[in-house]
């Protein structure tokens, strides 16, 4: 959590040194991202840092903690109720994504890049204990599926969690590696990662949707 004296300061000023060091963690791991590069772009000194934070984990975890919150409002927009089967919503999970993209792109850019972050070999812990929760909430949505009478029962949930996490995964990486997105320079250009590629997301997410949905469907 950030100190008071952070909190007390302008709010510009706040979303100033914000997003410098989202820009950071954006374009390098957690244990390559440097502190004093970021201060010195800024302006300021060093131990202003430690006047705001208890030190660099600290202010890693309040700006996943901001992303995650700015990101929650775009896709807490929708429900699952609203939509006739989990592969709607999923569908519209990832629509929800672009928009938060477009609207917050040093945001997206950030939680892009925040697996990699997370493999950092001195924040490892984290990674575990932020993709179990992550697993978890996909286990959850299968849960529903199973008991609304959708989903297959015979394949354990935990499985089929995990499964659907990966598919994310998949998702990004595909688009990476196709260079649908190209984030590094995305960021360089001030730009969002999936500007002008709503058509080749969707696409993407389309065809995975067309090769898995007949592994859960009941």
């Amino acid at each position: 959590m950030p100190k008071q004296t952070f909190l007390n300061l302008e709010g510009s000023k706040r979303k100033v040194i914000t997003n410098a060091f989202l820009r950071e963690f954006a374009i390098k791991p957690y244990d390559q991202a440097s502190l004093s590069d970021v201060v010195k772009e800024l302006g300021i000194a060093k131990g202003s840092v430690y006047q705001y934070f208890e030190g660099k984990l600290d202010l890693f975890l309040y700006l996943v903690g901001e992303c995650n919150q700015t990101k929650m409002k775009y896709i807490g927009e929708i429900t699952r109720k609203s939509y006739p089967d989990f592969w709607a919503f999923f569908r519209a999970l990832y629509e929800c994504g672009y928009k938060f993209d477009s609207e917050n792109p040093l945001q997206s850019h950030f939680l892009f890049n925040l697996i990699e972050n997370l493999n950092s070999p001195s924040i490892k812990h984290l990674h575990n204990e932020m993709l179990s929760q992550t697993v978890k909430a996909f286990e959850e949505m299968v849960e529903y599926e199973i008991s609304a009478a959708l989903f297959r029962e015979d394949i354990p949930v935990k499985v089929m969690g995990f499964m659907l996490y990966k598919v994310g995964v998949s998702i990004q990486e595909q688009l990476i590696f196709s260079k649908t997105i190209e984030p590094l320079k995305s960021i360089e250009n001030n730009t969002s990662v999936f500007l002008n590629k709503k058509e080749e997301l969707m696409k993407t997410v389309d065809d995975y949707i067309r090769l898995i949905k007949p592994s859960f469907d009941k």
